[in-house]
């Protein structure tokens, strides 16, 4: 804790003597901010680069070596997830104050793996935990957390998200690996610099080519209807349900959301298993054997109908089918 804690504290300096030196050092022709003329320009710059230094060469190594999935079996990867998720939200914040001209492999690969993992793995919630309101709640078993407000989480990939589309396109090698970092990722076939699989052929991604897909990065192994975005385009005569289900039940074999921080592996986006399963009392049993070592589980949606969902859950051999009351009055029948 006390190391997250400082990641945290040196992150917030970094930000504040950053714009500090903006604020004193203003563009041509702008006066200097008020409060900030007498200020030691030099001194401060000093301080953030070595500031940036520690982060750089001490923090962000020890952090990535506690993900590292090939240190840990994967049963106690499973066990591990909200401890993998608390060092992700770190990694994804040391980046907090880069600009565009500072990205690179490692800060695009880290920003884009480390938030899609917080969303397959980590549970955002709206509510307020608060011990001494909450009469019900347990001080001594907080619920989990990620140490870092959600705001800001959500405000450090948004302020991110236009720099890094732009640095996709400019920069195609770059970005090819940092996609296929966040497959590895998100899929926990290896590091984010190193496959523990065969290695195979390189691939390129790109963005489907549709004004409605900016930002949904695909690569060349993908159908190319896909691809260039024509499986969009509406047919003669076809109605607004037909090209509803043709554009929802395209099939994708792998994709990655820049736009929603999604990942979809076989047409399934990986997710969370809903709150609501996960507290029913026909799922006990199986939260209480199987799932045993985990506050939460990855899923992804095997068929979505009127009355059932089905769910498979990632890594663990099961499957999960939520079916709705039957509404049908068989009285009427009798």
């Amino acid at each position: 804790p006390m190391i997250l804690y400082t990641v945290r504290l040196a992150v917030r300096f970094v930000g504040y003597l950053k714009y500090a030196i903006a604020c004193a050092c203003p563009a041509k022709g702008q006066p200097v901010r008020r409060g900030f003329e007498g200020m030691d320009v030099t001194k401060a710059t000093n301080a953030m680069n070595k500031l940036r230094s520690l982060l750089d060469d001490q923090a962000f190594p020890t952090l990535e070596y506690w993900v590292d999935p090939t240190r840990v079996s994967h049963n106690q990867q499973k066990k591990e997830v909200k401890t993998a998720c608390l060092i992700h939200a770190h990694l994804l914040y040391i980046f907090k104050n880069h600009s565009y001209d500072e990205l690179d492999f490692r800060a695009v690969s880290v920003i884009l793996s480390s938030q899609v993992f917080l969303t397959i793995n980590n549970r955002f919630s709206n509510e307020i935990y608060d011990d001494l309101q909450d009469k019900a709640a347990d001080a001594s078993q907080p619920p989990p957390s990620i140490q870092i407000a959600q705001t800001e989480i959500f405000d450090i990939i948004q302020m991110h998200r236009y720099n890094i589309l732009k640095f996709t396109r400019k920069n195609h090698l770059e970005a090819d690996d940092a996609m296929e970092a966040v497959v590895r990722i998100a899929c926990g076939t290896g590091t984010r610099a190193q496959s523990t699989e065969v290695s195979a052929a390189a691939r390129h991604w790109q963005s489907i080519s549709h004004p409605t897909c900016y930002g949904r990065f695909v690569p060349d192994t993908e159908d190319e209807q896909l691809r260039d975005g024509s499986y969009r385009v509406p047919k003669a005569h076809q109605t607004y349900d037909q090209w509803m289900l043709q554009v929802t039940t395209k099939a994708v074999g792998i994709e990655v959301n820049i736009q929603l921080s999604d990942f979809t592996l076989q047409n399934h986006k990986m997710k969370l298993l809903d709150n609501a399963i996960m507290q029913h009392a026909d799922f006990a049993l199986v939260r209480n054997t199987a799932l045993s070592d985990a506050n939460d589980v990855a899923c992804a949606e095997v068929m979505h109908t009127t009355f059932r969902y089905w769910w498979r859950l990632i890594g663990r051999r099961h499957d999960v089918q939520s079916w709705a009351a039957d509404a049908r009055n068989y009285q009427a029948c009798t």
